[in-house]
C-alpha cells in the first residue's frame, strides 16, 4: 500500500515510465511545486560510478547496472521522505524494486506512446538498450509494449505525457495526488 497521508502530504513520489516519457523533465518541476527534493537514480548511478550509463552497460553489463540502480533507489528512499524520485525505464524489471517503491511511496507512471518516445529519442545516444539492436522504432515499440503492463500494475497514478507539456503533466500529477491523499 502506498504511503499517502493527508496530514503529511503525499510522501515520496516515484516516477516510472519508459525512457523519453518525461521523468527527468517533469520530476524537477513536480518536486519544486511540492517543495520536495528531486533525485534522478540514473544520475546517481552515473555520478557514483564516474561513468555514463552506456559506459556502465558496455563495460560491466546490464545485470551490474541493475544492481547499482536498485542500490541507488534504496539510498534515495533512505535519504528523504519528501522526494520525487525518478527511476530508470527498466528499474521495475526487478521484483525487489517493484515491492520497494509500492511500499515506500506513491508510484506515478508517465505513460507515453511508442511513436512519441521514438520522436523524443531519435537522436539520443545515451540509451543503451536502444543502440545497435535493429530499427530504433521497432525496438522502442517492442520495449514499450513489454513494459507497459508492469508499469500499469505498479502505478498508483497514471498520467499521459504524449501530448502535454511538462508543466501540464506536473499540474495533473499534483491534482491526482491530492485526490489520492483525500481518498486515504
Amino acid at each position: 500500500m502506498p504511503t499517502v497521508k493527508k496530514s503529511n502530504g503525499v510522501g515520496r513520489v516515484f516516477l516510472i515510465g519508459f525512457s523519453g516519457s518525461g521523468k527527468s523533465t517533469v520530476g524537477p518541476l513536480l518536486a519544486q511545486k511540492l517543495g520536495y527534493s528531486f533525485i534522478d537514480t540514473d544520475e546517481s548511478v552515473a555520478r557514483k560510478e564516474r561513468m555514463s550509463i552506456p559506459e556502465i552497460f558496455a563495460e560491466k553489463g546490464e545485470r551490474y547496472f541493475r544492481r547499482l540502480e536498485e542500490a541507488a533507489i534504496r539510498a534515495a528512499v533512505a535519504k528523504s521522505r519528501r522526494a520525487v524520485i525518478s527511476l530508470g525505464g527498466g528499474a521495475l524489471l526487478r521484483s525487489n524494486v517493484r515491492r520497494l517503491v509500492q511500499q515506500e511511496g506513491t508510484v506515478v507512471y508517465l505513460s507515453c506512446s511508442a511513436r512519441e518516445v521514438h520522436r523524443r529519442l531519435q537522436t539520443a545516444t545515451d540509451r543503451p538498450l536502444l543502440l545497435n539492436k535493429g530499427p530504433r522504432s521497432e525496438r522502442i515499440a517492442a520495449l514499450v509494449t513489454a513494459r507497459r503492463p508492469i508499469y500499469v500494475r505498479v502505478a498508483d497514478v497514471i498520467v499521459s505525457t504524449t501530448r502535454h507539456t511538462p508543466k501540464v503533466v506536473a499540474a495533473t500529477i499534483i491534482s491526482k495526488l491530492g485526490r489520492l491523499a483525500d481518498a486515504h
